[in-house]
């Protein structure tokens, strides 16, 4: 999805919003600077991934989840991936929420995980990613 550019310049893109209706932040992180992407979710292991979603930390003040993907590296961040991301993130929110998964009503996660994509969509359009 991303032009692929010098692999020894670190990039940070970082963008909280608002989680609608059930209260906290969601933060989208483009990076491939780990260490900077760690301090900001409280997270003391390995970065390795070019995918990962974060939770059970604070941002400004607010319960957080967040996601982070690197598009500079050799695993392409691709529409699947993000789906996968946000498929935690939002079973993660829920979970926060004590919201039970029902496979015969599940409009309240479907909007949540929409919602979450089309932030990331827009991040990445004024990140000039896609």
């Amino acid at each position: 999805m991303a032009t692929k550019k010098k692999k020894n310049e670190l990039y940070f893109f970082k963008k909280a919003v608002n989680i609608p209706i059930y209260y906290g932040n969601f933060v989208i992180i483009f990076s491939n600077d780990s260490e900077k992407a760690k301090k900001i979710v409280n997270y003391h292991g390995d970065l390795c991934d070019f995918a990962f979603t974060f939770h059970n930390f604070s941002y400004n003040g607010k319960e957080a989840i967040a996601v982070l993907f690197n598009f500079w590296t050799e695993q392409p961040v691709t529409m699947g991936t993000i789906i996968h991301e946000v498929n935690h993130a939002g079973n993660r929110l829920m979970a926060s929420r004590n919201i039970m998964p029902d496979y015969d009503n599940d409009e309240s996660e479907s909007y949540v995980k929409a919602w979450m994509a089309e932030e990331i969509e827009k991040f990445m359009k004024q990140c000039g990613i896609i």
